[in-house]
């Protein structure tokens, strides 16, 4: 026998439930920020390490070329860990994005049951905001930090094989080592534009109370410190 349909649930029932899953949710979106701030301290706590240790090499009156090549291999180590890190930051910003999202829908329950608290609200009851692009995912600052350091020690590993192999082309081994920054500075902001521009095509599939287009006049503040 099939089982009897399931009573709605009585009003007072789906409100104390979803403001439960509301609390769940908050939480949830904070343990994420503070775990992205464990992975960048995680991140900045061994790039110093490396790089203290190096340093502590080049007392003991090693060869400049020894020196320069252990100098090579830390800095490609942390250049290594800088993009697994950013990886994790961007995957850890959406994840967040998402549970903003689910706290919006939340929010667009109770507007639905009383319009009137509409303009009480600071952020729009909108599951399709916050965007999933670098002014909506939430996160940036601490990107920032990896991104900049990753740079820096990817240009430092461009530039350190050509000291190796002849120490007098210190100035093209400088040219070198900013190309080489920019480069990884364009390709870290390209890839973040492409794996959030998909994840956003992918969430559109389950958003069911869209902010639309024909709503465009109206000043919408996503739930991140920027705006649309």
């Amino acid at each position: 026998m099939s089982a009897p349909p399931s009573a709605p649930l009585a009003h007072d029932q789906a409100t104390t439930f979803l403001l439960a899953e509301h609390s769940r949710l908050c939480e949830l979106y904070l343990s994420t920020r503070e775990t992205a701030e464990r992975r960048v301290t995680l991140f900045l706590t061994l790039a110093t390490t490396i790089v203290g240790v190096s340093v502590a090499l080049s007392q003991l009156g090693i060869a400049t070329v020894q020196l320069l090549e252990v100098a090579f291999a830390s800095a490609l180590g942390i250049f290594f860990l800088g993009v697994i890190t950013f990886h994790r930051l961007l995957e850890r910003s959406m994840q967040g994005t998402e549970y903003l999202r689910a706290i919006n829908r939340i929010h667009h329950f109770f507007i639905e049951r009383a319009p009137e608290i509409e303009p009480y609200l600071f952020w729009a009851p909108y599951d399709n905001l916050p965007r999933y692009d670098a002014r909506g995912v939430g996160g940036a600052e601490t990107r920032e930090v990896v991104l900049l350091i990753d740079c820096i020690f990817f240009g430092v590993t461009v530039a350190l094989p050509l000291m190796i192999f002849d120490i007098n082309l210190v100035v093209i081994a400088i040219l070198a080592g900013v190309i080489g920054f920019v480069l990884c500075l364009v390709a870290h902001h390209q890839y973040e534009r492409v794996v959030l521009a998909r994840e956003e095509k992918q969430k559109a599939e389950i958003v069911r109370y869209p902010f639309s287009e024909s709503q465009r006049g109206e000043k919408v503040k996503q739930l991140t410190t920027n705006e649309p």
